[in-house]
């Protein structure tokens, strides 16, 4: 009897060169479409992020004003004060924690490693009464003028908020978020 060779014969079907080359050039001409977008989805992320930082800490800093006969805390801002006894608003806020996440600001790569915050109290409202915060010791004639100048009143005055424009300007914005007495948390807008 006679064995049947059982050889299978597989016909594996390959690309040519050129077929693969064509392949990898449209995946990358549609990578090259999809960049932007994506650099605008992570830029509109981080700024989501901060303006829910910002939130967050304003729902903080309203438990200390309630806590504190209804004036607001009296903080450092980024650079050095001259007050020692004042503390920055990260310790003000949150005592028992050493680092808060909540002050850093996802697109800030350079203040948050060496200050432990993204964000800048308003020191000129240090100590004022929530309801009449022109009233705060720090304040004089011509600060005043300056903040009803730059800001318009207080609802219009920004109790912190960026310290640097990390979200990029766009209109009457400064590029930089911002929390208001309101409660409201949105880009700052640039004085008229």
């Amino acid at each position: 009897m006679r064995k049947k060779s059982c050889s299978k014969r597989s016909d594996a079907i390959a690309f040519t060169l050129i077929e693969l080359l064509v392949v990898i050039a449209i995946i990358g001409i549609l990578a090259a479409m999809l960049m932007p977008a994506l650099a605008r989805a992570k830029s509109a992320a981080h700024s989501i992020a901060c303006v829910n930082n910002l939130h967050q800490i304003g729902i903080q800093l309203n438990i200390y004003v309630q806590e504190n006969n209804e004036h607001l805390p009296k903080c450092a801002g980024l650079l050095p004060s001259g007050h020692p006894e004042w503390k920055p608003i990260t310790i003000t806020l949150f005592p028992n924690q050493p680092t808060n996440k909540l002050f850093a600001c996802p697109a800030d790569l350079t203040i948050f490693p060496v200050e432990l915050t993204s964000y800048s109290w308003n020191f000129w409202l240090n100590g004022a009464a929530y309801q009449s915060p022109q009233q705060a010791p720090i304040f004089t004639n011509q600060a005043q003028v300056i903040v009803d100048d730059l800001f318009g009143g207080k609802n219009d005055t920004p109790l912190i908020g960026d310290a640097n424009p990390f979200h990029g300007a766009h209109g009457q914005s400064l590029g930089k978020n911002a929390l208001y007495f309101d409660g409201r948390v949105e880009k700052a807008r640039i004085p008229p």
